[in-house]
């Protein structure tokens, strides 16, 4: 008998459960990252999950439930659940919201001590440096050719191909321009082309030197716009994406980076 009544326990336990639709998905970020621990809230049932690890999620629904995602630095995200998504996961992308680089003060302030204020006033180590290499360079000789003696033009061989048309130099224009048109113009990138092309550099350059300092993708996140904004990277080179020349200016960048923010050097 009583393994009779175990037994209608179990059953009826097994019909209540798999009877329950259940919602499978992912949460990534804009950058194709997944995002762990984004609260997975539906309206209906007030019933919440957190994404694992990888991104990963499963809550109860039923069609027409409104799901809402939350994550504290990103965009809320919501959606309503439609047959479609008991046939196959859904996909949620949230957006990094928004924020402002605090305000550097630049002010000189006098400390009182006279070797001190006088140290602070001289200029930049690299205002020193690129005057030091100017004087440099006006002090190294000419390397052009010296103009030489020729013969005045009333005395020289008279010039048969005088009104002539110079074939040549025209083709060297020609050439020259057509090159020209075929390089495309530098111009400010937009907010779609910006992303992707920060998207680009978290793919293809390589990051372990801000891993190695304790990074977390959040803080990278931040000083590769402070690197943008500083060195106008999106726009020298969204286009013509040189890794070489980004890297060398994201560790320009660095160094003054790590001056003006509280952050691991």
């Amino acid at each position: 008998m009583k393994t009779k009544l175990l037994f209608l326990l179990f059953f009826s336990f097994s019909v209540s459960f798999f009877s329950q639709e259940y919602i499978i998905g992912k949460v990534s970020s804009e950058f194709n990252t997944a995002l762990q621990s984004v609260v997975i809230f539906n309206t209906r049932t007030d019933e919440k999950v957190l994404s694992d690890k990888d991104g990963n999620f499963m809550i109860a629904a039923k069609q027409t439930d409104e799901l809402r995602f939350i994550k504290s630095g990103y965009d809320r995200n919501s959606s309503e659940i439609s047959a479609q998504n008991f046939l196959a996961p859904l996909n949620i992308v949230l957006t990094k919201s928004p924020y402002e680089i605090a305000e550097i003060d630049l002010t000189f302030q006098a400390t009182g001590n006279l070797k001190k204020d006088i140290k602070a006033l001289d200029p930049p180590k690299k205002v020193v440096a690129l005057n030091s290499d100017m004087k440099s360079y006006m002090r190294t000789p000419p390397t052009e050719v010296a103009p030489k003696l020729s013969t005045p033009s009333a005395f020289a061989a008279p010039n048969y191909n005088a009104g002539q048309v110079n074939v040549l130099g025209i083709a060297s224009a020609v050439v020259g321009l057509i090159r020209k048109a075929k390089t495309p113009p530098i111009t400010t990138a937009n907010y779609a082309e910006t992303q992707e092309f920060y998207r680009r550099v978290k793919n293809t350059v390589d990051l372990s030197f801000y891993t190695s300092k304790g990074w977390d993708e959040e803080q990278i996140d931040r000083f590769l716009i402070y690197a943008d904004q500083n060195y106008s990277l999106a726009k020298l080179y969204r286009k013509n994406f040189d890794v070489s020349a980004i890297d060398m200016l994201m560790k320009l960048a660095y160094k003054e980076y790590i001056k003006t923010h509280k952050v691991g050097s």
